[in-house]
């Protein structure tokens, strides 16, 4: 009976680990076939994402509309629907994904109470990283561009910033914008972990507003987002293993 029980946990698992590789050769080839995005096919299939916890937070939402565009687009509603598909790339590819919302509501009755609720999702379950998508509004119609924003004490908030700002400039092409840190916004104040707010274009910009409202566009948005986070823990493993390299090597040197 002990012996069944072993081999049947054995298959459990190799049935579990043949599923997650299945779900990220599926997310490789549909993006490689459907989109023929620019990007390193090691970094998606490295598994760097597997037992990782994301927040995906969809900005704004219920009473709280957010921006409003040239032609009437809802902030909250761009925000939704490029959180919703940055969440299906990240679960495909091993990672818990957390989501403050995936409707429009807010997640209580007043805008501070919102935004620390959404901070509460993050703090206490665990996750390792939030990322925030929002978009962007000035009185000048000329901006367009994503941008990433980070709080400025935050040094892994920083480097997952610039890896997402760089993937974005790399996968779409169309901004030459670079990260800034921002020291005056409660979301960020209030994480224990590292977080990046995606600004995902200007709905000031009637160009840059009917793209953001295109379903293939949101989907490009998202999966350069979701690149840029591959990368980043990608780096972090890298470093992690050339640590080890170096303590190993040295260890040798001292014998």
């Amino acid at each position: 009976m002990r012996t069944k029980k072993i081999k049947g946990s054995r298959v459990v698992v190799l049935v579990v680990l043949a599923a997650l590789l299945c779900a990220v050769a599926d997310l490789a080839l549909y993006v490689y076939e459907e989109r023929q995005y620019d990007y390193d096919m090691m970094d998606v299939l490295s598994g760097a994402m597997i037992g990782r916890t994301v927040v995906v937070d969809a900005g704004h939402g219920g009473f709280d509309p957010g921006a409003i565009g040239l032609s009437g687009t809802l902030e909250k509603d761009v925000n939704l629907a490029v959180s919703r598909r940055l969440a299906d790339y990240l679960r495909q590819s091993g990672a818990t994904v957390l989501e403050t919302r995936t409707e429009d509501q807010a997640l209580a009755g007043t805008k501070k109470e919102d935004m620390a609720q959404r901070a509460t999702l993050a703090n206490e379950n665990d996750a390792d990283v939030l990322i925030s998508i929002q978009a962007n509004f000035l009185p000048q119609h000329q901006y367009s561009g994503a941008q990433t924003f980070y709080a400025s004490d935050n040094v892994e908030g920083k480097a997952l910033s610039e890896s997402i700002q760089q993937s974005i400039i790399e996968q779409l092409g169309n901004t030459d914008r670079v990260p800034m840190s921002l020291d005056d916004v409660y979301l960020m104040n209030a994480l224990e972990i590292p977080g990046v707010i995606v600004e995902v274009g200007f709905l000031s910009n009637a160009a840059e507003e009917q793209a953001l409202n295109d379903a293939d566009y949101q989907s490009e948005m998202a999966y350069a987002i979701y690149a840029g986070i591959v990368r980043y823990y990608n780096s972090l493993e890298r470093e992690a293993r050339s640590s080890v390299v170096e303590e190993e090597e040295a260890s040798l040197l001292r014998q």
